[in-house]
């Protein structure tokens, strides 16, 4: 596996305050998104190579505050926006305006440095009642939304590269979610027997 991957990020102007996001087609990065049944959104990893590349988004988000944007190929698809609203608070408005602006801005090559294993002492110390409540989940048939904290992030990425290494195929978020979230399952479609 690579160390690094080359990914666009684009400056936009919200409110008076810039926001830097980073924009991946989920079909180049063979991660699919999807909202079923009204209260469920689904993160499928083709393999082991697409959950450390998820658990590197999550972690590279968390680090320097950038907005993750995962653009559908079709109708079947969710569009997915990744970010930690205490920092860059934003509405569903706000987010269709990014969409919407993407194409006509210039983007910047940006190296997202790549996790490649999962480091098992995490769970030594391990308290899940930390993580609870520290995402925020929102999606319909077009948009999804996971507005997370840092410990959120952490979470995400340490349950992901778990996921990569380990016979689980996938991990519910339900527990970690605020009461109005829907349930967020992150899958890593080879191991998922």
């Amino acid at each position: 596996m690579p160390l690094s991957f080359q990914i666009n990020r684009i400056k936009i102007k919200n409110d008076s305050n810039e926001v830097r996001v980073v924009v991946l087609k989920q079909k180049d990065i063979n991660i699919i998104i999807r909202e079923e049944l009204g209260h469920i959104l689904l993160i499928d990893a083709t393999d082991s190579y697409g959950m450390y590349f998820l658990a590197s988004l999550f972690r590279h988000s968390m680090e320097s505050n950038d907005v993750i944007f995962l653009e559908r190929e079709d109708d079947s698809k969710t569009d997915l926006f990744i970010f930690n609203g205490a920092i860059n608070p934003m509405d569903l408005k706000i987010l269709r305006n990014i969409k919407s602006s993407i194409k006509y801005i210039k983007s910047e090559i940006y190296s997202l440095s790549l996790i490649d294993s999962h480091d098992e002492t995490i769970w030594e110390s391990w308290k899940h009642w930390k993580y609870e409540k520290q995402l925020r989940v929102k999606a319909d048939k077009d948009l999804g939304v996971i507005n997370s904290t840092q410990l959120g992030f952490e979470l995400l990425a340490h349950q992901c590269s778990y996921l990569a290494d380990s016979d689980s195929g996938h991990a519910h978020f339900d527990w970690y979610s605020t009461k109005s979230s829907i349930e967020l399952i992150i899958r890593n479609i080879a191991r998922n027997n």
